[in-house]
């Protein structure tokens, strides 16, 4: 047979009711979950696309407003020449036609759009991928 340990008081730690047991404090334990099932249709219904900075090379006028706007500092132009080795040949196709290459540090993006306001010639946009 095994132990019960009963609760004698509660209490609230940083948000999360803690019983005081024979053992020491634990959460407490729920189990009125409700479990569904999941498919395409139920993650397309409440899953949405990641948003993305997009920029239409035609339209960009090698500004930089959106690197010096940026609040998280994570938009870079560089020059086409420190990638000009890489493996990839759609890279490598980029760095001999283009006279900047522009980066953005996915990781440190926020999408607050703050760059494709600023840009003068509209050649920034924000979108969701398909």
């Amino acid at each position: 047979m095994g132990r019960t340990s009963s609760v004698f008081r509660q209490r609230e730690v940083a948000g999360i009711t803690l019983g005081k047991t024979d053992q020491g404090l634990h959460p407490e334990i729920f189990d009125d979950y409700r479990i569904e099932s999941v498919d395409a249709n139920w993650l397309q219904e409440r899953v949405k696309p990641k948003r993305h900075i997009g920029l239409t090379p035609e339209l960009c006028i090698l500004c930089r407003a959106c690197e010096d706007v940026c609040p998280w500092e994570c938009i870079f132009m560089m020059s086409p020449g420190i990638v000009q080795d890489a493996e990839n040949p759609d890279v490598m196709t980029l760095a001999n036609t283009a006279e900047a290459t522009f980066v953005i540090d996915d990781n440190e993006c926020t999408r607050c759009a703050i760059c494709v306001e600023r840009c003068p010639s509209d050649a920034l946009w924000l979108g969701r991928v398909q």
